[in-house]
């Protein structure tokens, strides 16, 4: 991961920690936390690889794994999701 992209995630993970606090409803709070924490794991992700406590693209191969995999949750064939029909208020 380039300097950019890591000094990028950062800003990213500030800018979701303050929209989620600033959410004016219990979902947006959930999903700007999320985001943030997303983005976070990435930074950490690239800090353990700058180590050497991860080898370099282990994260990456492992997912491509997952991916090519059937019958998981990540990969194979899979019944779609049902709609859950119109949302009420």
């Amino acid at each position: 991961m380039k300097r950019e992209s890591v000094e990028y995630y950062r800003l990213r993970e500030r800018d979701e920690c303050e929209a989620a606090l600033n959410a004016t409803c219990e979902q947006a709070r959930k999903a700007h936390a999320q985001l943030a924490g997303a983005y976070a794991r990435l930074i950490e992700l690239h800090e353990l690889e700058q180590l050497g406590a991860l080898p370099p693209g282990k994260v990456t191969s492992m997912s491509e794994a997952l991916h090519e995999r059937e019958e998981t949750a990540y990969g194979g064939h899979h019944e779609p999701v049902p709609d859950p029909g119109p949302r009420s208020r």
